[in-house]
């Protein structure tokens, strides 16, 4: 071969080598740019191999750890608005995010139960969705101002709830340097605050009017006995000193009924709990209310059923019950009509009903006669001595023991007054050791026990 021919072969040879590099090039860039396309429409490439040049084959690598890094970042985010829009649905106040034209982009459903919402607000104004001026103002200092604004806001007659009062917070926030472009909006619902306080204030009220009224006729008549002529007749004394006497005892019950409820607080309480046999427990009670039984000539009747546990409670405090729920039977029955005490077990709850044909109560008053000092009939309930109170400490003793009292009545056919508490629990397995159910918060002196004994400290709560 000359060395023509031989150059022309080398030549050949080396445009053919270019020529397939030059191929393989191009295909391996084409196959870049694929790559490169579907990342940049969402898609994951099915693989980043290239076989080609080196510097090609490193450029996909590196887009593979860059779409590798942008995927765990996605799901960061995702999970983090996974975990935002958790934390809004769990928060017990209400939350909503507004923008600068006060459209709401979020709200959780805790806003919207609170302005009875039925649908999501989002795209919709304050005034459009929830419809508070105030709120709205809100929002409009906190943007101007660029500072947190709040406010105490009260809404009264609303369609869906009877009062709501809220402290609103608006909280200017920003994404970047410059004018905040957001508003978070947190609302405290304080409608049972403020129930509580007004349920003080009327309680407070209440006792200052009862006190009030036993201390003026005080007053009066021993203003009466201190001007009275030296002649006065002592038929006339003694009717003024039974007044006093009479209108000292109420105001003593009072005393008494206001410190019962006191220690009866959760925070106070001490149940010395006891297995309590029925039969002996509602008799003892009827043979202590024999006097004013006899006094109406009336009948109490206790019909319990054989074999009947025993119930699980504290005898002293279960003793209130009973007394108030039995004298409530009396004041409020004509003479000659009997009263029944039965008792039924339910599971492993005893049910005890105080039965009566007395007066009865309105249906209208049923739903509120266990608040503090409400009487259905205010005259005859003072006339009978009653402080308002009585029902009210049935209630507090029955709720601490896990127990329920329901009342139903219907007017000129009588009351039935239904206890249902916890049954004393059957004997342990011999190798188990008996265990004493109680419940004990904090104990402290009971200050209605007295050194009297058992049967007196039975008198110091009685109906109202």
């Amino acid at each position: 071969m000359t060395l023509s021919s031989f150059l022309i072969v080398l030549l050949g040879s080396a445009l053919a080598i270019s020529l397939l590099q030059l191929l393989a090039w191009a295909r391996s860039a084409a196959k870049l740019e694929r790559i490169a396309e579907e990342i940049v429409q969402g898609r994951r490439p099915r693989s980043f191999v290239i076989f080609g040049p080196r510097s090609l084959f490193r450029v996909a690598s590196r887009l593979e750890a860059i779409l590798a890094a942008g995927e765990k970042l996605s799901e960061q985010i995702e999970q983090q608005g996974e975990n935002f829009h958790g934390v809004l649905r769990n928060m017990m106040e209400g939350v909503a995010i507004v923008d600068r034209n006060h459209r709401v982009e979020l709200a959780n459903d805790v806003l919207m139960e609170q302005f009875g919402l039925g649908s999501e607000p989002s795209g919709r104004t304050v005034l459009e969705s929830i419809r508070v001026a105030e709120i709205d103002r809100l929002i409009s200092e906190a943007f101007a101002r660029q500072e947190a604004r709040s406010g105490e806001i009260s809404l009264r007659g609303l369609p869906y709830q009877s009062d709501l009062f809220l402290i609103v917070n608006a909280v200017p926030m920003r994404n970047g340097p410059g004018q905040p472009n957001q508003v978070l909006l947190v609302l405290h619902d304080i409608t049972e605050h403020k129930r509580s306080e007004e349920r003080q204030k009327e309680f407070l009220a209440n006792v200052s009017h009862e006190i009030r009224t036993p201390l003026s006729i005080f007053r009066g008549y021993v203003e009466t006995l201190m001007h009275a002529s030296p002649a006065l007749a002592a038929e006339e004394v003694q009717r003024v000193l039974k007044i006093l006497r009479r209108h000292s005892l109420r105001l003593s019950k009072l005393v008494n009924d206001l410190l019962t409820l006191s220690a009866l607080e959760p925070a106070r309480m001490h149940l010395e709990r006891s297995p309590i046999s029925l039969p002996h427990f509602l008799r003892r009670i009827e043979a202590d209310l024999r006097q004013p039984l006899q006094e109406k000539r009336i009948r109490l009747l206790v019909q319990l059923p054989e074999n009947l546990p025993k119930v699980d409670g504290d005898p002293f405090r279960l003793e209130q019950v009973f007394y108030n729920l039995v004298e409530n039977a009396i004041q409020y029955s004509e003479p000659d009509s009997p009263i029944r005490m039965e008792a039924d077990l339910e599971g492993d709850r005893i049910s005890i009903r105080v039965i009566d044909r007395g007066i009865g109560i309105p249906s209208a008053d049923l739903p509120y006669v266990f608040e503090r000092f409400y009487r259905v009939d205010k005259t005859r309930s003072r006339q009978a001595g009653g402080t308002g109170l009585g029902l009210s400490i049935v209630k507090r003793i029955v709720d601490l023991h896990q127990g329920q009292v329901q009342i139903q009545s219907e007017p000129g056919k009588g009351t039935t007054v239904t206890v249902t508490l916890p049954a004393w629990p059957l004997a342990p397995p011999e190798s188990t050791p008996p265990a004493r159910p109680s419940v004990s918060v904090a104990p402290v002196e009971n200050p209605s026990r007295t050194a009297e004994g058992y049967s007196d400290r039975s008198r110091l709560s009685h109906a109202s």
